[in-house]
């Protein structure tokens, strides 16, 4: 008979345990502030619509300054790959199809026969000015490092460069709409 009562405690003390779980109104996902989906939707961290003005300036920098020579007609390219974190002049630049009439590089025809392609990264400068909480426009200045990425295999990183950028808020997240190369 011991056993028996051994084992209907055990059995009865397991099966409050898993109750106990069941009657709760709280969630685990609830009680941490995760809400889930099974709606299979994908959720791109770089989407302008959910960057702040900082991480749109760099983004759209860093797609601006990237080139591809040897494919791209002009840096004008570059402009159009970027328009989804672009506004106001630049997006209307972009949109037109038409290639803007823009500085050529003087190493750009050297790059396109040679096949190199030009990567830009970007960060935040510590020269930007602060600009007032709740405003809808903002100046970024963000430093930029091209390298050149020979098609030997080889890489050629250039002098960091710094720009300043205007960002404004529009109903559908930051986007840059001004860049200007500071000396």
């Amino acid at each position: 008979m011991q056993i028996t009562r051994v084992s209907v405690a055990a059995v009865c003390l397991a099966a409050a345990v898993v109750l106990a779980g069941c009657g709760s109104d709280t969630s685990s996902s609830d009680r941490h502030g995760h809400q889930g989906s099974d709606a299979h939707e994908v959720i791109d961290p770089l989407s302008p619509q959910h960057l702040g003005a900082d991480d749109t300036a760099i983004t759209a920098m860093g797609m601006i300054l990237s080139w591809q020579p040897a494919i791209d007609d002009s840096k004008a390219d570059a402009l159009i790959r970027a328009r989804a974190y672009l506004g106001g002049d630049l997006l209307a630049v972009a949109e037109s199809g038409t290639r803007a009439d823009v500085r050529p590089d003087p190493d750009w025809q050297h790059w396109a026969e040679s096949n190199d392609a030009v990567s830009a990264v970007c960060a935040h400068s510590d020269t930007t000015p602060t600009a007032p909480a709740g405003m809808r426009t903002v100046v970024i200045d963000v430093i930029c490092t091209q390298t050149v990425l020979h098609a030997t295999s080889r890489s050629t990183r250039l002098t960091p460069q710094l720009w300043r950028t205007t960002i404004v808020r529009t109903e559908n997240g930051w986007r840059l709409t001004d860049y200007r190369f500071q000396q």
